[in-house]
């Protein structure tokens, strides 16, 4: 083979090698689905752009039983996925291109080209499922096809080589398969591990529901909000997903104030007022120092922080105070209008953007929240009415 594919095969297996690193490094902050996963991997399989590569790829996943596999057909243009088909489920046994890697003693990856089994290219289809060479553009003339293995074992078969399928693509398509089938199961450990964390920290946020009613309701509702919001402002996705579960730890700090305080019936004393203004600070200590909980962290000791400075507990101004506290101050303070406290009755939507708009004893919407997120509250606020509605009806106890 020439050097010149040799050197092609290499930069190719070098871009995966460097896309499972970039991968493992993001997999603490990133929800990695297979479709991300075969984007990322395909673009460094494409041809051109001075690179050789296929035309199509099938890419399945086996069934339990090893009965069949289904999968999709990706086309590729220009480092981008143009278009790909419906998923197909294949019998292991009627496809050429799959049994040869599935069956018993045959090679882990195979290179084919249509002349080596078939008399003409037209003949060579039928070695195919017939939706697979549906969904090709154009006839199928050689392949190469692999095994991937892990906790989600399957095949991928790249179509149709510019000049034919060769071992160095074979060994490309191989790197390819190992990258494929580690991520995927490292992004399922992650994924298993992610859900442990959530369902701590939604724990944690419900600690202090037995002192307060409805604090269970208000966590969800907080989130909520939250998210919309971010999403709203232009945050990109893993903002948006973070801030809608960190949100709920808003007033975990509350756990160390006595329910006397909590449920007490009318205003507090000042004494009383100074130990529930230390929550913010309680809940910072709670939190602890862990990296995955720094949006939490932020939320927790600034939620209560005002833009003009007049918060608590660090009086911090505008854009000293983080931008996820300042997005939590808007949703806490909309959900604690419309909901029923020891001290208060619930407000109406419309009731509360009326304080939104030009405040009342309490609130000073000009001095209190950050201009960008009070606009990004009033361009979605049905949104906040329907997410309140929507708990009610969905939590609330039966009469």
């Amino acid at each position: 083979m020439s050097l010149e594919l040799c050197h092609m095969a290499l930069r190719q297996t070098l871009d995966l090698i460097g896309l499972t690193d970039d991968t493992l490094r993001g997999f603490s902050r990133r929800k990695f689905n297979s479709d991300d996963l075969y984007n990322d991997v395909l673009g460094k399989l494409l041809g051109g752009k001075g690179r050789r590569g296929p035309a199509a790829i099938f890419i399945a996943s086996e069934r339990p039983d090893c009965s069949c596999c289904t999968g999709r057909l990706f086309h590729l243009r220009e480092g981008q996925l143009v278009e790909r088909s419906e998923p197909i489920s294949i019998d292991a046994t009627s496809s050429f291109a799959i049994t040869l890697v599935k069956v018993e003693g045959e090679r882990e990856v195979v290179p084919v080209n249509w002349k080596d089994i078939s008399g003409s290219v037209e003949e060579f289809q039928n070695f195919f499922d017939p939706r697979v060479v549906d969904a090709m553009e154009d006839a199928i003339v050689n392949f190469v096809s692999c095994r991937i293995s892990g906790e989600s074992p399957g095949v991928i078969v790249a179509f149709n080589y510019a000049g034919g399928a060769t071992e160095y693509d074979a060994d490309v398509l191989r790197s390819a398969a190992v990258v494929i089938g580690s991520l995927l199961t490292v992004s399922s450990f992650m994924q298993e591990t992610e859900r442990a964390f959530v369902y701590t920290i939604e724990a944690l946020a419900r600690a202090c529901e037995a002192a307060e009613p409805d604090t269970g309701r208000h966590v969800v509702r907080v989130n909520k909000y939250a998210g919309a919001l971010a999403a709203n402002m232009g945050f990109n996705s893993s903002f948006v997903e973070e801030i809608s579960t960190s949100a709920q730890m808003h007033d975990v700090g509350k756990i160390r104030i006595p329910p006397s305080i909590l449920l007490k019936q009318g205003p507090l004393t000042h004494k009383e007022m100074q130990l529930m203004r230390q929550h913010p600070a309680f809940g910072l200590e709670i939190l602890g120092e862990s990296p995955r909980l720094k949006v939490a962290r932020d939320i927790a000791i600034s939620h209560h922080e005002n833009w003009d400075g007049s918060g608590y507990p660090k009086r911090l101004k505008g854009e000293r105070i983080p931008v996820a506290g300042r997005i939590v101050r808007v949703a806490d303070v909309y959900d604690a209008l419309r909901s029923r406290r020891s001290y208060k009755g619930p407000l109406t939507h419309q009731e509360a953007l009326e304080i939104f708009r030009h405040g009342d004893d309490r609130i000073n919407p000009e001095g209190h929240f950050d201009p960008a997120v009070l606009a990004a509250f009033f361009k979605i606020e049905h949104m906040f009415d329907a997410i309140y509605d929507s708990s009610v009806l969905k939590l609330a106890p039966p009469p």
